[in-house]
């Protein structure tokens, strides 16, 4: 891959508001060629993370809590702070004290209690000046004990562990159980930036808080010669598409990258593989709900002309389209294989309605700009169809 290191280089972008976690193979959807070279290299470094090399990419553990929290102390007061993500909004919910979650969450009940719990516990752990974001995996009364395991079911997933071992003792002895994933910077609030896949080992040890580390130990992971061939194979199916790209195939990507990345969930969902004709069909059915929910003639007209002009440009592109997908799915194959050695070892079990899984999947960090590493086949189709 030296070769194609010579002729393309990542373009470095600051993502430090990201609000959404993009799949690594969808870069080259959006991001066009710079986007294909950012998921090429997180792929890489992976790749030579899992064969003993050394690179600054950060490779977490993705856990499926909620609520996701920020917490911390505020930099503009000092006092220490939790709220969901809506601190973040223009007019922000920042919560000091239970009246103050009562008054801006009352309407969630739910929420309640589990802020209640983080305002009160979290304090006991969070290093001095520090922000973070979090997912809640549990609280009291979450944690249940069955025979010589211990489990809890935050969202989608459950995770499980023997009652003796660490997590086990923790779990079950803590008021609650949090995954760190995110760290916040700056001198203001309003300013403030997130720094992904923090070190978490400032974090003090308490009896009643749970931290659940997110960085990924690879110590015990397994990667086979017959992986990294079946990953070399794939990339390099993903270089040559990419070599042999024609003008227009990546700017055809951006232009409708909403409604290709809609068909691509669409996609895990049913359990179908790419198709133009497919997709046409996927466009036609939206276009049809939108002009079936219009009463007027002439508004019918109209979105029935757009829905026309539409499947036409997608029919006159269909080359750019088939090449371009082409890429992604090499991409996804590549990914796939990584994501599956990383999950040949995790820290805590996880079952999805009784069954073991391989777990939500995992989070890489290059250049502060993090990706999903996510088997979309199993979870992301689980999570839709939830």
């Amino acid at each position: 891959m030296s070769i194609f290191k010579t002729f393309l280089t990542e373009k470095l972008t600051d993502e430090s508001k990201l609000t959404h976690l993009e799949h690594v193979e969808d870069h080259v959807i959006h991001g066009g060629e710079a986007g294909f070279a950012h998921a090429f290299h997180n792929l890489q470094d992976v790749h030579h993370a899992l064969t003993g090399g050394k690179n600054d990419t950060k490779i977490t553990t993705k856990y499926d809590g909620s609520p996701s929290i920020v917490f911390g102390y505020h930099p503009d007061n000092g006092k220490f702070f939790v709220g969901s993500k809506s601190v973040f909004n223009k007019d922000p919910k920042i919560n000091h004290t239970a009246a103050d979650i009562q008054k801006n969450h009352g309407h969630s009940p739910g929420l309640v209690p589990k802020l209640n719990a983080a305002l009160k516990h979290l304090p006991k752990v969070t290093p001095k000046g520090g922000v973070y974001q979090a997912d809640i995996m549990h609280t009291l009364g979450d944690v249940k004990r069955e025979g010589n395991h211990v489990h809890f079911t935050p969202q989608l997933l459950t995770y499980k562990t023997e009652h003796n071992s660490e997590h086990g003792q923790k779990a079950l002895n803590s008021h609650i159980g949090v995954a760190v994933h995110t760290q916040y910077e700056g001198k203001n609030f309003a300013n403030m930036k997130a720094k992904y896949a923090p070190e978490t080992e400032d974090f003090a040890d308490h009896d009643d808080v749970h931290v659940i580390h997110t960085h990924k130990n690879l110590g015990k992971v397994s990667y086979t010669l017959s992986d990294q061939e079946e990953y070399k194979k794939h990339l390099d199916d993903a270089v040559k598409h990419f070599k042999s790209a024609k003008s227009g195939v990546f700017e055809h990507g951006m232009k409708h990258e909403e409604n290709i990345k809609q068909y691509i969930n669409h996609n895990m969902r049913t359990g179908n593989k790419y198709s133009h004709d497919d997709f046409l069909n996927f466009r036609k059915e939206k276009h049809l709900k939108g002009i079936g929910k219009v009463k007027t003639d002439a508004a019918k007209e109209r979105k029935t002309a757009a829905m026309n002009a539409e499947l036409k440009h997608h029919t006159q592109n269909k080359d750019h389209l088939d090449h371009l997908m082409k890429i992604h799915t090499s991409l996804q194959s590549a990914k796939d294989v990584l994501t599956r050695a990383l999950s040949t070892h995790n820290e805590l079990q996880t079952e999805l309605q009784g069954t073991g899984t391989k777990g939500e999947g995992f989070v890489v960090v290059k250049n502060n700009r993090p990706s999903k590493f996510v088997d979309r086949r199993e979870f992301s189709a689980a999570n839709f169809n939830k």
